[in-house]
């Protein structure tokens, strides 16, 4: 708890506190602008509040700087820090070795642990902030009291609520779960909305779920042919080769023949002078009874043929050439032909890239497939995880309002006498409402609030309410002897200020001047002097 502030602005430069009821008394008289609230402010700073700051910057002008240093006993151990309103963010551990300087996050993890919240409990001002009710913070209109400020939304208000009550453990999982499977979902609309991936409809998808079936077809038949090229890769070059050596063959012949022809033809332009006898004389040699003179006379005559018929023999030569060139050309081609069916049948290309085409081509739907059905799984566990949290959510929105009516109605009946109405709060998924009933005077109204406070006290793991003169101002006397009385059975803390004590019955007088850390009046400023009627 806390147990004490010092600073030395203060008229009283050291305040001290208990457990349950702390007061801060104004004059009989009523008298205002003499310090109680920003006292009370000065209190939610060492708490690690940050309203003094703007709230009291009237104080700071006045005064200057305000340091205050506080001291927090936790299982028995005392611990000191300091703050100041030079620089807020910053507070010093002063019971550490070396008094380190470190954030004020750190300050309120540090009261976190100290005042034992739970594992996904309320960030410690979290907890504090909505029952710190001083003046300046409009956070006490009695028909918002869950509200820190008046225009928080109930988006921030309801995990709080579940928060304070220990029963977010579960929901948080929830949340978390929901928080991955929605950024998954983001993650695909924006490969949807760049273009990465097409989304299907439901028309579309099932036509490309055909054509997928088409595909799935197409390549199977491929691959078929495939396995059977390799199974009759010898039959497919037999029968190939067949036809092209049968059409070599027919090419070779030909050219035989003219090749025959040319050599004759050629024979006949190289032969065709008169031969000399010598030669013929030679021929006796092995055929002794050869008529010399007739063969000098054929020859004569072919020689004679031949000088008459050597224009026609020569254009005959030019076109046997022709034609043997042609042919080996065509020879050349048809061997080429036997080289590229070999090839062909051991590397069926074009089979294989059609068969690449229709694979990409498959790829891709299926992809979008794909992504479609992920989509709509995402999309129904969005859905999934939304109906479990607002079922878990509704649930344990019911036992805080159930717990919370029930308590607020004990001490409502311990405010007043008789078979006084309650209050009751309505929480659902998407806004509250605090209900006054059929007694909703303003003073009863109040005293509402401050049942619905104390239920939170008792309730929860809250540690501390801070409630100022205005959250009284309109309650009865009879009513506000009660509460400060139950402030006082609390083990907890409750800083409170209240002026005209000398209204309450003896007993009440007593418990406030039991319960005092600071007496302030028209001659007796929290600051010392007073700045209210300043030009």
């Amino acid at each position: 708890m806390l147990e004490e502030i010092r600073c030395s602005q203060l008229i009283k430069d050291k305040l001290e506190f208990n457990s349950g009821l702390n007061v801060v008394t104004g004059p009989d008289d009523g008298a205002n602008s003499i310090g109680k609230s920003s006292v009370l402010m000065l209190l939610d700073f060492a708490l690690a509040g940050d309203d003094f700051i703007n709230l009291c910057s009237d104080v700071i002008e006045n005064v200057g700087v305000v340091t205050v240093e506080m001291d927090f006993s936790f299982d028995g151990v005392t611990y000191s820090f300091s703050r100041g309103t030079n620089d807020p963010k910053v507070v010093i551990f002063l019971s550490e070795q070396g008094r380190p300087e470190k954030s004020i996050d750190e300050y309120r993890s540090f009261l976190k642990k100290g005042f034992n919240f739970p594992e996904y409990s309320a960030s410690f001002r979290g907890a504090i902030n909505p029952f710190s009710r001083i003046w300046g913070k409009d956070n006490n209109n009695p028909n918002k009291p869950l509200n820190s400020f008046p225009s928080e939304p109930y988006s921030k208000i309801k995990p709080n609520l579940l928060k304070l009550y220990s029963l977010y453990g579960s929901l948080r999982e929830l949340e978390k779960e929901k928080f991955e499977t929605e950024k998954k979902k983001g993650a695909l609309k924006v490969a949807f909305n760049e273009g990465y991936i097409q989304p299907l409809t439901k028309p579309q998808k099932a036509k490309k779920e055909v054509r997928l079936s088409e595909l799935e077809g197409e390549i199977l038949k491929i691959k078929k042919s495939l396995e059977n090229y390799s199974i009759n890769a010898s039959q497919i070059i037999n029968d190939e080769n067949l036809k092209i050596k049968s059409e070599k063959d027919g090419f070779v012949s030909n050219l035989s023949h003219l090749k025959n022809r040319l050599k004759r033809t050629e024979d006949n332009l190289t032969y065709g002078n008169t031969a000399n006898k010598k030669y013929f004389e030679k021929l006796k040699d092995y055929f002794p009874d050869v008529n010399i003179d007739k063969l000098a006379k054929i020859d004569q005559f072919h020689s004679g043929i031949t000088r008459i018929l050597k224009g026609e023999l020569r254009e005959e030569k030019y076109y046997l050439e022709e034609q043997v060139e042609l042919l080996e050309n065509e020879i050349k081609s048809i061997e080429s032909k036997l080289l590229e069916s070999a090839r062909v049948v051991g590397k069926p290309s074009g089979l294989v890239d059609k068969m690449l085409d229709l694979s990409s081509e498959e790829k891709d739907i299926r992809e979008q497939l794909r992504f479609r059905d992920i989509k709509l799984a995402i999309d129904d566990k969005v859905d999934e995880i939304t109906v479990e949290i607002s079922g878990n959510s509704t649930e344990s929105l019911s036992t805080i309002e159930s717990d919370l009516n029930n308590t607020m109605s004990e001490y409502i009946r311990k405010f007043y006498k008789g078979n006084p109405v309650s209050p009751k709060i309505k929480l659902s998924e998407s806004r509250y409402e605090f209900e006054h009933n059929e007694d909703s005077g303003t003073g009863k109204a109040a005293a509402n609030m401050v049942s619905l406070d104390l239920s939170f006290l008792k309730k929860t793991y809250l540690p501390v309410l801070i409630h100022d003169s205005i959250v009284f101002s309109d309650i009865q006397d009879h009513a506000i002897e009660e509460i400060l009385e139950e402030y006082s059975f609390t083990e907890k803390q409750v800083f409170i200020s209240i002026d005209k004590t000398n209204r309450f019955k003896e007993k009440t007088q007593n418990l406030i001047k039991d319960s005092e850390f600071l007496a302030l009046g028209s001659d007796r400023f929290a600051f010392g002097k007073s700045w209210k009627n300043r030009t």
